[in-house]
């Protein structure tokens, strides 16, 4: 009897696109805390969008693309989406 190998379960798109906000944070050298502050947000709500928790609204991620002074097209363009 062989073991089978676990399948890799795909990320969705909230995942990709926290993962796309996070990697652009972090290459503007914010912290969380620090960008949730410029971008205008509670901290602990902006970490849940990064970690890919909420299916956030168009208006939201307009918001964090502003405060990463980039067009929200790019950064769904990031994720892959």
């Amino acid at each position: 009897m062989t073991a089978k190998s676990p399948q890799r379960k795909a990320k969705s798109p909230q995942h990709k696109l926290g993962e796309a906000i996070r990697a652009s944070r972090n290459e503007q050298g914010y912290s969380q805390e620090g960008f949730a502050a410029h971008a205008g947000m509670d901290r602990s709500y902006y970490g849940a969008i990064e970690r890919g928790g909420f299916n956030f609204t168009i208006e939201t991620l307009m918001r964090v693309a502003a405060g990463l002074d980039a067009p929200a097209w790019e950064i769904l363009r990031r994720a892959d989406l």
